[in-house]
């Protein structure tokens, strides 16, 4: 049968070749050719051929899954593709083969050259191998054309184009589970030699690393893996930096070796504790990824581990004692995981218990005291793991000295306060609320703790910085766990405490009150039920306040206070009055700073540079709580009408009209529907403004139909549902009009 050639010819980029055999090569056997034709002028001229049968719909398919930066749509582009042939038979995953081509010139390459035979299928060559005789000897042919392609893209892997680089390392990933043990041959061929003669190690490491997760369990032989691990390991030694890309890639390939064989990993490692080297950090990053990767593979080992890392922990310096620390958090998270999926519990015997608090000790009374920021908060964040895993008594008397070192790094920047505040996290968590015995400390001894987290918790969300309010929202989540931690121990002291600190003169301690407040009404409600007079009184008391801080916090509060039914009566008007006040708040108000200063803050310390964001901020606020009252809690109906109506008529609401009528709307809605007349209770009210002021006042307003919040189309709406309590012939007149 003649067999059907694409040769490549000419000084065209590698891009195109590259891309091309990546994703023919993800599809089928490629036989790729090189050698040096005569060219004009007696030179000679580099030119690379393909041999290649099959489909083109196969090859499209893998070249669509494959190629992450070069498209398919790019390679077609490239080598001037016009049709393809019928789709091929369902292929054995060894079977790689190539499709039919018709293709046109390409600007990028000279010349192109295509023989071209009925396509077959190997698939089917492949079940009559019995009888036929050249299914046989295709069959070795792809066998061998599989082992050229993938040798090709690994030499692609240093290619001088970035973008050729990631689209063979997407195709080789995609191959990878296809025939692991072919990816893994060639990749340790070519990395003979490390990354002084290979410029791309660390593709070929993570290449590796995809297949030998890939490996079955027969083909995962301990020698073979054994092989492949002092591949890794030998170029991670060969620096003594570990923040190289080829390192990483080596240590993540060691990692899955370590999902197959952990204890041939890990003698592996050993290997290196023995004497001073330089590696010894590396190793143990490494540890500690297989931890993470596979806790319950490593849990059982960690004595094996401790017993090699105690002896040297001592003459650790301060420039290592952050991937020590970071290492033994890594072990006693996996032993935390281990504790939570295994029945049987903790496998550590009185040796690993001993070694746990040796290492507790050392962290807390010498790491925890370094002048170095980073071994300080990498030594907290261990403790802050190992803490469950010490004795009681080992734990009491270190929390005078614990607690303190967190505090100290919750009040500084935001990344290290989240890591610190995780960690007081789980301390709290332990020392209050362990079912082993009762708290370790009482609410006296948490004043302290109280004092330090509340102006901390003061943080306001604000918009223009997005990654200061990721990091700060982290933060801030994990001090509302420490709160909460303590208020399920000491839930009446707590209430109490918060509700002095809102009567304190500081208004940072005022707005972390009032947001703790919010965040743990809802997860006490029983507890804190008695204190419902008190907490209301707490908020009558603020709604003149002039920072904008406590507006912020406190507009929140009253909405969660609403939806547990905490406000009723007059004290649940005066807050919805506050919130429609706020909601009054013009686009004209926030440029004009006389007006901000003489209308909402009199108080003579008000900054003018938190006008613009932080009022726009507490209007959105308030009109969202405004229609979270109207719609979504049912109780406050009898709060909202008819006393909305009387919000309406006042001058300095004006701002607020639309987002009124969008909760009187709602509430008409709702009553109409359970048929109930609004007129009767508009006229029990003695307080309402009459009907006609009522209509007068909304169709003034109606001059601007193009102000904010689509004012002239919600007050069209309101009046039509308030028809029936206008005069007849208004009435009458309306729903002609309407």
């Amino acid at each position: 049968m003649p067999e059907r050639w694409l040769r490549v010819r000419g000084g065209g980029a590698s891009l195109p070749r590259a891309v091309w055999a990546a994703g023919l090569a993800a599809a089928g056997a490629v036989e790729w050719t090189s050698g040096r034709r005569p060219r004009d002028g007696g030179r000679c001229r580099e030119h690379r051929g393909v041999r290649c049968h099959g489909g083109l719909r196969a090859a499209t398919a893998s070249c669509k899954a494959g190629m992450a930066s070069a498209t398919w749509a790019d390679m077609l582009q490239r080598l001037g593709h016009a049709s393809c042939a019928s789709p091929p038979a369902r292929r054995h995953p060894n079977d790689l083969t190539l499709p039919s081509w018709h293709p046109l010139s390409d600007s990028n390459l000279s010349e192109l050259s295509v023989a071209v035979s009925p396509p077959f299928s190997l698939a089917a060559a492949r079940i009559s191998s019995s009888s036929n005789s050249m299914a046989s000897s295709s069959s070795a042919a792809a066998s061998a054309a599989a082992l050229e392609a993938v040798q090709v893209l690994v030499a692609s892997l240093a290619d001088d184009a970035p973008r050729v680089r990631d689209s063979a390392l997407a195709a080789l990933r995609d191959i990878a589970p296809l025939n692991p043990l072919l990816v893994l041959d060639c990749c340790a061929t070519i990395s003979r030699g490390g990354h002084r003669r290979f410029a791309n190690m660390a593709g070929v490491f993570l290449v590796m690393a995809s297949a030998v997760r890939a490996l079955d369990r027969l083909d995962a032989e301990r020698e073979f893996l054994r092989k492949i691990a002092k591949i890794a390991t030998a170029e991670i030694v060969s620096s003594k930096d570990f923040n190289v890309d080829w390192q990483r890639a080596a240590a993540t390939l060691l990692v899955a070796i370590g999902s197959h064989d952990p204890d041939l990993m890990m003698g592996e490692i050993f290997l290196y504790f023995s004497g001073p080297t330089s590696a010894l950090p590396a190793m143990l990053q490494i540890l500690a990824d297989f931890a993470s990767a596979e806790a319950l593979q490593f849990t059982p080992r960690l004595k094996d581990v401790l017993l090699r890392v105690l002896p040297i922990l001592g003459s650790v310096r301060d420039g290592q004692r952050p991937v020590f620390a970071n290492a033994f958090k890594c072990w006693c998270q996996a032993a935390w995981l281990y504790i939570g999926d295994a029945s049987s519990g903790l496998p550590f015997d009185d040796d690993v218990m001993s070694f746990m608090n040796s290492v507790f000790e050392l962290l807390l009374k010498v790491w925890t005291g370094s002048r170095d920021l980073k071994v300080r908060l990498s030594s907290v964040e261990a403790l802050g793991e190992m803490v469950g895993l010490v004795t009681r008594s080992q734990l009491k008397s270190a929390l005078p000295r614990i607690i303190p070192a967190m505090l100290d790094l919750c009040k500084k920047d935001q990344e290290v306060a989240f890591t610190a505040a995780h960690s007081l996290h789980n301390l709290l968590n332990v020392s209050l609320l362990s079912e082993s015995g009762p708290p370790l400390l009482e609410f006296e001894e948490l004043n302290v703790v109280l004092i330090t987290l509340l102006p901390l918790a003061s943080f306001n969300n604000r918009k223009d910085e997005r990654l200061y309010v990721s990091k700060g929202l982290k933060t801030y989540n994990e001090l509302q766990h420490c709160f909460l931690v303590i208020g399920l121990a000491y839930p009446e002291d707590l209430c109490l405490f918060l509700l002095s600190k809102c009567r304190s003169k500081d208004e940072a301690s005022i707005v972390g009150a009032l947001r703790t407040i919010k965040h743990l009404l809802p997860r006490l409600l029983e507890s804190w039920h008695t204190k419902q007079t008190l907490l209301v009184e707490i908020v009558k008391s603020l709604l003149e306040e002039q920072s904008l801080g406590i507006r912020m916090a406190l507009a929140e509060l009253i909405v969660v206070m609403a939806s547990h039914c905490y406000l009723s009566g007059h004290p649940a008007e005066l807050a919805v009055e506050f919130l429609v006040r706020h909601s009054a708040i013009t686009d004209d108000d926030l440029n004009d700073l006389n007006t901000l200063k003489n209308e909402y803050f009199q108080d003579k310390r008000f900054e003018m540079k938190m006008s613009l964001a932080g009022l726009s901020d507490l209007r959105a606020v308030c009109e969202k709580g405004l229609l979270l009252l109207a719609i979504t809690i049912p109780e406050m109906e009898l709060v909202l009408w008819p006393f909305l109506l009387r919000l309406i008529i006042p001058k300095k609401y004006t701002g607020a009209v639309a987002t009124v009528c969008k909760c009187i709307t709602e509430l008409c809605r709702h009553k109409l529907s359970q048929t109930n007349p609004l007129y009767t209770e508009f006229n029990a009210s003695n307080e309402m403004p009459s009907p006609e002021d009522l209509f007068a006042r909304l169709l003034v307003l109606l001059y601007n139909p193009l102000a904010r919040g689509q004012l002239a189309t919600q007050i069209l709406t309101v009046l039509c549902y308030l028809g029936p309590l206008f005069p007849r012939n208004l009435s009458l007149f309306w729903e002609d009009e309407y």
